[in-house]
């Protein structure tokens, strides 16, 4: 992940970073150009982007709160330090039914040209 230098001898080491929440979303990519796009939303209590899809594969981390995420008929609570993940074209609604506010960070993989977020009509 991160190679540290050595330390020279006699050297106090400063305090190294911790790592609190990590995820993994492996992605076999076809040849092009792409664009990684972070972005750190929050979510007040009630907040909530409805059915939508994304034009390419997404990595959510909650931060802060809860998040419940609705797919496919069920519901699914992911807490602080919990991640999920979307492929392309994956219709889905997450809401924050928690009592305080919610702060995820969405890192999205996304062909050149293609949209980030389309709502859903229903």
């Amino acid at each position: 992940f991160v190679s540290m230098a050595q330390q020279k001898v006699g050297e106090t080491a400063a305090p190294g970073p911790s790592t609190p929440y990590q995820a993994k979303f492996p992605v076999t990519l076809k040849a092009g150009e792409y664009d990684l796009q972070t972005i750190i939303m929050d979510f007040p209590r009630g907040a909530t982007v409805p059915n939508h899809q994304h034009g390419g594969f997404v990595l959510v981390t909650v931060l802060n709160g809860e998040m419940t995420l609705k797919e496919k008929g069920t519901e699914r609570i992911i807490k602080t330090g919990e991640s999920w993940t979307e492929n392309p074209g994956y219709i889905h609604s997450v809401v924050n039914a928690g009592a305080a506010t919610a702060r995820v960070v969405v890192n999205i993989l996304l062909p050149k040209g293609a949209e980030a977020t389309t709502i859903i009509k229903q």
